[in-house]
């Protein structure tokens, strides 16, 4: 079948190079670094996705061009925070499912734990998923509600990425000015 657009959804799993958080309940410092390189850099390609991080492993789903999947697909090999990358599925598809989301983060839930148990498994180990699991997967992060990196769960971990506090500085730094720059514009055009 083909599809009218070079539209992709790449599923990948790999393997953190970095210690576990000792607390559960919180987002590992180095997985909120990923999210938020992920949600400031996602949109200038046209990439949505959605990620899950359990036991150690990454559940990754990317959607877009599929020169831009591809492309970032490619970088991840240099990625010191990952190891053992594969492609568990690459596919056409005709639109992003998850385009309300640069990229969504399930956090480590119950609902992944009933899916692991509804499959006979223990430990969230996505390189032995089969296909029927990798459907639930995705249909969980689909469905499952998206966990906000807050600043101060970045903060935890300066090193290797920019201060989520000097990120969401920026950002409001440019919204205002756009808005500044909007009513400067309309002033003008009043008086005009």
């Amino acid at each position: 079948m083909e599809f009218p657009t070079n539209f992709v959804r790449l599923v990948y799993a790999s393997r953190a190079t970095f210690p576990a958080s000792q607390d559960a309940l919180s987002l590992n410092s180095d997985v909120a670094r990923i999210l938020m390189q992920s949600r400031r850099n996602n949109p200038a390609n046209g990439l949505v996705g959605a990620l899950y991080f359990g036991d150690g492993c990454f559940f990754q789903c990317l959607e877009g061009p599929a020169d831009a999947v591809d492309a970032l697909y490619a970088r991840l090999p240099a990625d010191p925070r990952h190891r053992d990358l594969t492609v568990l599925s690459r596919e056409p598809i005709r639109q992003p499912a998850f385009s309300g989301w640069s990229m969504k983060y399930v956090p480590n839930a119950s609902v992944v734990r009933e899916l692991l148990d509804r499959h006979g498994q223990n430990v969230f180990d996505p390189y032995r998923f089969t296909p029927a699991m990798m459907t639930d997967m995705i249909g969980l992060l689909l469905s499952g509600r998206d966990a906000q990196v807050s600043d101060r769960q970045d903060r935890a971990s300066p090193a290797g990425g920019e201060d989520a506090l000097a990120i969401a500085h920026r950002a409001r730094t440019l919204a205002t000015l756009a808005l500044v720059g909007s009513v400067v514009a309309l002033a003008v055009a009043i008086v005009l």
